[in-house]
C-alpha cells in the first residue's frame, strides 16, 4: 500500500510540474531541473488545483464562483512557485530567467 501512496504522490509531483512547465514556458529549464521538498509540495498543490479547475469547466451549468476561485488558486501557486524558483536561482548562482 504505501507503494501505491508514494506512487500517486510522484505522480502529482509530475503532473504538478508539467502543468507548471506548460503555463510558465519561461521557467520550464528551472522546473525541470531545480529539486527541492518545498517545490514538489507546490507542483502536488498545483496538479490537484489545476485538474479540479479543468473538471470545474467542464460542468454544466459551470460553477462559476468555484472556477474563479479555483483559477486564482492556480495563479497565486505560480507565483509561489516563481518566487522560489527565483530563490534557488539567486543561491545557485544560475543566470536569470
Amino acid at each position: 500500500m504505501a507503494n501505491t501512496v508514494a506512487g500517486g504522490l510522484m505522480g502529482l509531483v509530475q503532473l504538478g510540474r508539467a502543468r507548471l512547465a506548460m503555463a510558465l514556458p519561461r521557467h520550464r529549464r528551472l522546473l525541470r531541473s531545480t529539486k527541492d521538498r518545498q517545490l514538489d509540495d507546490l507542483f502536488e498543490a498545483y496538479a490537484r488545483a489545476s485538474t479540479a479547475l479543468d473538471t470545474l469547466m467542464r460542468e454544466l451549468p459551470r460553477p462559476e464562483i468555484e472556477i474563479v476561485q479555483y483559477h486564482q488558486r492556480c495563479l497565486d501557486l505560480q507565483a509561489e512557485v516563481v518566487t522560489l524558483l527565483a530563490q534557488h536561482q539567486s543561491v545557485s548562482g544560475e543566470p536569470k530567467v
